[in-house]
């Protein structure tokens, strides 16, 4: 357990770390920000419901207490803008868990802003953590020449609050090895659980998520897209928190997002056809 405390308001976050993973964010994070004057770009990937934007929000808190709602991005707009406006040393999350599993073309963006922003990155000393579905879909430079580490979130026998930890040596084998099957079989020794527990305000990091899943505008997104995104939310809070389609739908409607519980649930069954033809969901899911 450890606890803390925001500097921007003094409210005191109490949850659980890992002394492993403590100890990986005091000496490899924290020393590389302010010992060496680097900067550290984490990836958190894993299946929508791992809880990866839980364990990010943890990590970037532990090491950055002035993190705030502002620096978790939602679209790679906002993410160019944190990192801009970021002081030195804080850290900036970009959240792909809002898109679910068919952002692609996002993902491909964020790669190249990592490029492209690197120098501010740098002189900055900024901790970067991008949540992706899979490590495999980003870009091969994102990967081989900036992420320092990867935590791949999973769930064991039913139970989600697992990871493991790759670092930049393993990260690289694992990504060259398996790219082509998706498989994440390289051992790491490095591994841990977490617990679900927001370092932000729950209710105002839902609320932006809810309007961001409503505003997407990426290059070349169409209609369908835009629907497969629905899908995808809707077939995630389906399985991980177990409502229905009309709670759902009253949900958005406090977003001012209007989708009936028919339309969420033509969207969940075109979204679960997608995956199941590409292989990323399995009948009895």
């Amino acid at each position: 357990m450890v606890e803390v405390t925001d500097t921007n308001d003094g409210t005191i976050y109490k949850y659980h770390i890992d002394k492993a993973l403590q100890h990986f964010l005091i000496k490899k994070v924290k020393d590389r920000i302010t010992k060496k004057d680097r900067d550290y770009v984490l990836l958190i990937d894993g299946y929508e419901g791992s809880g990866k934007s839980t364990l990010a929000q943890q990590i970037a808190k532990f090491v950055d207490p002035s993190l705030s709602l502002d620096r978790i991005c939602m679209t790679a707009d906002e993410f160019k803008e944190a990192i801009i406006k970021a002081q030195k040393g804080q850290s900036v999350i970009y959240d792909e868990a809002v898109t679910g599993l068919t952002a692609g073309d996002t993902i491909g963006r964020v790669g190249r802003l990592l490029k492209s922003l690197m120098m501010q990155m740098r002189q900055k000393n900024l901790f970067v953590i991008v949540i992706l579905p899979s490590v495999f879909e980003f870009n091969k430079y994102a990967v081989l020449s900036r992420a320092i580490s990867l935590f791949h979130t999973y769930e064991s026998h039913g139970r989600i609050g697992f990871w493991i930890g790759f670092n930049r040596k393993s990260l690289r084998l694992l990504y060259l090895k398996g790219k082509k099957t998706h498989s994440y079989k390289i051992h790491s020794p490095f591994r841990g659980k977490f617990f679900g527990k927001y370092t932000v305000d729950e209710e105002k990091y839902r609320e932006k998520k809810m309007k961001a899943l409503d505003k997407i505008d990426y290059d070349g997104e169409t209609e369908d897209s835009r629907h497969l995104l629905q899908g995808s939310w809707a077939f995630w809070k389906l399985k991980c928190n177990k409502i229905g389609y009309n709670e759902m739908s009253e949900d958005l409607k406090k977003h001012k997002i209007i989708l009936t519980p028919e339309a969420l649930r033509l969207r969940v069954t075109n979204f679960i056809k997608k995956e199941k033809k590409a292989g990323r969901i399995v009948e009895d899911e």
